[in-house]
C-alpha cells in the first residue's frame, strides 16, 4: 500500500469519526453501522503497518547476516552496526503496527459494548428505530 492509500484510509477514518462525534448518546444503531465501516478502514491500515513490520524485519535480517557472513573481523560488531538504521526504521514500523492493531481491537470493544446495550434495549422495550447514511 502506497503513502496515498494510507493517506485515503486515513481521510476515511477520520470522515466516520467526524459522523460518529455527531451522534447522540441515544443513536446506538447509527453508531454501531459508523463504527462498523471505520473498522474496516482501521483494519487495512493494522495489516498494511503490520506487513510493513514484517518486511522491515526480513530486512534487517537478511543485512546482518550479509554483514556478518562477509565481516573477516569483529563479525558481531560490523552486523550490528550495518543495521542500526534498520534498527530504527523496525522500531517505528513496530509503533505504528501495534497502534493500529490497538485501535482495531478498541473498536471492535466499543462496537460489541453497544451491541450489548442495544440488547438490553431491546429487552427492556427501550429499543431506538432508524438508519444512517454516511
Amino acid at each position: 500500500m502506497n503513502e496515498q492509500q494510507i493517506d485515503d484510509h486515513l481521510n476515511d477514518i477520520l470522515h466516520y469519526q467526524k459522523l460518529i462525534n455527531q451522534l447522540g448518546d441515544d443513536m446506538k444503531i447509527q453508531r454501531i453501522e459508523l463504527l462498523s465501516k471505520q473498522l474496516v478502514f482501521i483494519g487495512k491500515l493494522a495489516a498494511t503497518f503490520s506487513e510493513n513490520y514484517k518486511r522491515v524485519y526480513a530486512t534487517r535480517k537478511r543485512v546482518h547476516a550479509e554483514a556478518y557472513i562477509s565481516a573477516t573481523k569483529n563479525k558481531t560488531a560490523v552486523a550490528e552496526l550495518a543495521i542500526v538504521d534498520l534498527r530504527e526504521e523496525e522500531a517505528e514500523a513496530y509503533g505504528n503496527m501495534k497502534r493500529w492493531n490497538n485501535a482495531f481491537e478498541s473498536t471492535k470493544e466499543e462496537i460489541n459494548a453497544i451491541k450489548y446495550k442495544v440488547k438490553i434495549d431491546v429487552a427492556d422495550g427501550s429499543s431506538q428505530q432508524g438508519g444512517v447514511t454516511s
